[in-house]
């Protein structure tokens, strides 16, 4: 029994031993990184790459907000009616201009040097919240160097980076991503601020006046968010400095904002913001009924209902893998709360926090804007050695890292194998070396510390990610039904002299449809389809199944021939249903 027993210590200490070897070379570069502010830049723009780009661009757009979004700015693109906001025949005034300001300014400028389609190529309308992703993880490395040495602060970054909800964020054409740069540049700025015994270490970037330049960044911030994001932009800091002041008795964290000059820009801004409003917009009825011949779309989420508690359990998807890093840093943060570093993080974190747990509406991307303080958070406590000093059991909720990552995998697989009846034989590879990344991170915990332990699991969610977003998701057409619709669209030769093709859809109302459609659509019901179909050129009509009978019914009474000429099925993800579309055309004269 004893030799037995020797052999199979020896495998498994050299099984250990190739895992601590690959997490201590994933280390020895960010023992290189850590010796200077520019390599520590230089590598996470490269790590951002590697997580964000996989799926940038071949995932079709998403309804149903993204299509929202982008379709906004093509109408401004396309009208040159930069000050009003409307989807279709909806009117959105109360939505801020600047994000769509930013889509419509680069689409419009690919699209005069010649760049086919750019107005219905959904990766350019991506492409601001790509670079404010990127941008809003060298903030935290940033932001993080006002409390931690440059090694946590890398650190930080790096889980904020790894994050599989600013991973979504930097791929949808949406202001969520610029709201958490934007969140990142007040938590480094109000951070250097309130720590002034903080305030010149690492900072090499700043001029000479460093107190002017921090209370500039700070509500050029906000103004900025304002503009892009909306009245959202206050809620986290205004509500920190309310609790900062709450803590500390006194006005100080607020005088020290200058808040004169903040109240004034975002005046500025209002000001500007109606001014647009009311005297940009041009609602001659030419205009409006042209728009209104696409009808309204689509309803936006609305959000998920849920009682307190919720987005408590939605963070440990939404920060994965960092979450588990996060409980485990909780004990000392606890003890540590009357420290003025602690006291900063918390008061940008838990109020916010408990606000939204208590509004009846859930925004998960509500959370994103507090997600570098509480990456910051967990380098100060790897720093402080907490991590390596946690609780046997909390320690166990490392094991999530393997559990969630497989649970995404076995997801995706499963959607590809039912929806779509194959699967990806290049993905399998990387869906595996992920996973086991995943579990000797989780079992080997202990044995390589929280540091090394911590970025093998971020390599793993990386090398997982790139088999899911890749070669996965852009696979399952049954999900993308609007671009299988366009194809249809296009395969339908319209006869000479019949004018331009108009598609009439009936119970398909998608955003990402009338974004992807070259021409354009009339939304409308069933029997309407078949009044349309009747009134000849070149119409088609899109009937969803439940359409069916009242179009069948009215062309029957109208004694109008047509005929079938695509079927075309998927999941509408958005509501969670499957749905059956056929597209029609007319027969004869």
């Amino acid at each position: 029994m004893k030799p037995v027993s020797l052999q199979d210590d020896s495998s498994k200490t050299a099984l250990s031993l190739r895992g601590l070897r690959l997490a201590s070379r994933i280390v020895m570069l960010v023992d290189w990184a850590s010796r200077s502010n520019r390599r520590c830049s230089l590598i996470l723009v490269l790590l951002c790459c590697i997580a964000f780009l996989p799926g940038f661009f071949s995932i079709p757009v998403l309804d149903r907000d993204e299509a929202r979004f982008a379709l906004v700015t093509r109408q401004m693109v396309e009208t040159g009616q930069l000050a009003e906001v409307r989807i279709g025949s909806e009117g959105a005034h109360t939505r801020p201009l600047g994000w769509h300001w930013l889509q419509a300014g680069l689409v419009a400028s690919v699209d005069a040097i010649g760049m086919d389609r750019a107005d219905r190529t959904i990766w350019l309308y991506r492409l601001p919240s790509l670079f404010a992703a990127i941008a809003a993880v060298l903030l935290t490395f940033w932001a993080a160097l006002a409390f931690t040495g440059r090694r946590a602060a890398l650190f930080a970054a790096i889980l904020l980076a790894g994050s599989a909800s600013v991973g979504v964020a930097a791929r949808l054409a949406m202001p969520d991503a610029l709201m958490l740069a934007a969140a990142a540049a007040m938590i480094g700025s109000l951070a250097r601020l309130y720590l002034p015994e903080r305030a010149g270490e690492h900072a090499t970037l700043l001029p000479s006046d460093a107190t002017r330049a921090l209370v500039l960044l700070f509500w050029g911030a906000i103004a900025a968010a304002l503009f892009m994001r909306g009245l959202l932009a206050l809620f986290y800091p205004l509500l920190a400095l309310c609790s900062l002041m709450a803590v500390d008795r006194s006005l100080r964290p607020l005088r020290a904002t200058a808040p004169v000059v903040g109240v004034a820009l975002c005046g500025v801004v209002g000001l500007l913001w109606y001014l647009l409003r009311h005297f940009g917009m041009d609602d001659r009825d030419a205009v409006a009924a042209g728009r209104a011949l696409m009808g309204r779309l689509g309803p936006s989420f609305s959000g998920a209902g849920g009682p307190p508690g919720t987005l408590l359990v939605t963070f440990w998807g939404m920060f994965w893998p960092g979450a588990p890093l996060a409980a485990l840093a909780v004990p000392l943060l606890w003890k540590a709360r009357r420290q003025r570093a602690v006291q900063f993080l918390l008061a940008w974190v838990i109020p916010a926090w408990i606000v939204l747990e208590l509004i009846p509406t859930k925004f998960p991307a509500h959370l994103l804007p507090l997600f570098p303080a509480v990456a910051i958070a967990v380098g100060l406590a790897l720093e402080r050695g907490a991590l390596a000093l946690s609780d046997a059991r909390l320690v166990r909720l490392v094991w999530l890292w393997p559990v969630i990552g497989a649970a995404i995998a076995v997801f995706a697989l499963l959607g590809l194998a039912i929806f779509d009846r194959t699967t990806s034989l290049l993905a399998w590879p990387l869906l595996l070396l992920g996973f086991f990344a995943l579990v000797t991170a989780a079992a080997a915990f202990r044995e390589y510390g929280a540091e090394k332990a911590s970025l093998l699991a971020v390599v793993g969610m990386l090398i997982s990610g790139f088999g899911v977003m890749q070669l996965l998701l852009p696979q399952m057409r049954s999900l993308w039904v609007s671009p299988r619709v366009v194809e249809a669209v296009g395969r339908e030769n319209c006869p000479a002299g019949s004018g331009p093709l108009v598609l009439g859809a009936a119970g398909y109302d998608e955003p990402s449809l009338a974004f992807l459609l070259p021409g354009s659509i009339r939304l409308m019901d069933g029997a309407a389809a078949a009044d349309f179909l009747r009134e000849g050129g070149c119409h088609i009509v899109l009937i969803e199944r439940r359409q069916e009978v009242r179009f069948v019914r009215r062309a029957e009474a109208l004694g109008l021939r047509f005929e079938r000429t695509a079927d075309i099925g998927g999941v509408a993800y958005a509501d969670g249903r499957g749905v059956r579309l056929s597209l029609y055309r007319r027969v004869g004269g």
